[in-house]
């Protein structure tokens, strides 16, 4: 007898590489907050989603570990798959007066990662070359230490950012944008039957039990390669922020459906 499975693309999880939600993540985070202009961001942003706040957006790499929906135990004896890299350039944009973290470009250097962001969730995920400078594992970081982190597609360079240690804990500065953890993503697939014809999904996801540990605040700098991006590419660094931290993704909730026709939305 042949059981369904909810989020597997075949019998026996051999095509999908994770488990249902919740996923629970922990891992270290660098940041560069960048100020341009309103209509640089806003081509970046598509209806229902409006830009909230000052117009600054961020560039940020994660070294994570994640049990990917199959269990702590899972993720210990398995490090080659729970163990990877993401880099995100995030917008802070609002729906309904709820603002979240939008997320147009992201890149990962996981499979399981790559899969449930963008089938299940509906990021705008690519597989990526990401790397990132770790914290020193017995001195941990001093004031003056620096983090970089590169990310790259198909062995040609997107972007690079850097930070230099200056405060810690108390001493370290508030971000120039206030954090939150709501994202927003929209799943977009292609009909297979009528490949002109796409479903679109709105989803809001708020991150839950999210836990930061060592907070160090600092000087940044970037770079941007990729033509696609280069609107951004000009922008002025307003500080950069390092943590580690924790937290579980739970299911979405979603806010609208919709149709895509050659590129026109319909209800």
């Amino acid at each position: 007898m042949m059981e369904a499975e909810a989020c597997y693309l075949d019998v026996g999880q051999w095509a999908h590489p994770f488990g249902h939600a919740p996923w629970h993540f922990e891992g270290e985070t660098v940041s560069v907050f960048v100020e341009a202009e309103p209509r640089s961001l806003a081509a970046f942003v598509p209806l229902p989603l409006t830009l909230s706040g000052p117009p600054v957006f961020r560039l940020t790499v994660h070294a994570l570990r994640s049990d990917c929906g199959l269990g702590p135990e899972w993720a210990a004896r398995n490090p080659q798959r729970s163990q990877f890299h993401e880099a995100v350039i995030a917008f802070n944009v609002a729906v309904d007066g709820v603002d979240g973290n939008w997320d147009p470009f992201m890149w990962t250097d996981a499979e399981a990662q790559l899969c449930v962001g963008r089938e299940l969730y509906g990021f705008s995920m690519r597989l990526g070359d990401v790397a990132m400078t770790r914290r020193p594992a017995l001195n941990g970081w001093r004031r003056g230490d620096f983090v970089s982190a590169r990310v790259g597609q198909d062995g040609v360079p997107i972007m690079s950012l850097e930070m230099q240690m200056e405060g810690a804990g108390a001493q370290a500065a508030a971000p120039p944008v206030p954090g939150t953890p709501v994202f927003y993503s929209r799943r977009t697939l292609p009909r297979p039957d009528s490949p002109a014809i796409s479903d679109i999904v709105l989803s809001r996801t708020t991150m839950q039990s999210l836990r930061s540990g060592e907070v160090w605040s600092g000087s940044g700098s970037f770079r941007i390669w990729d033509e696609r991006l280069a609107a951004l590419a000009g922008g002025r660094v307003l500080g950069a922020r390092w943590s580690s931290f924790e937290m579980t993704k739970p299911p979405a909730e979603v806010l609208g459906r919709w149709l895509a026709r050659s590129g026109e939305l319909t209800s």
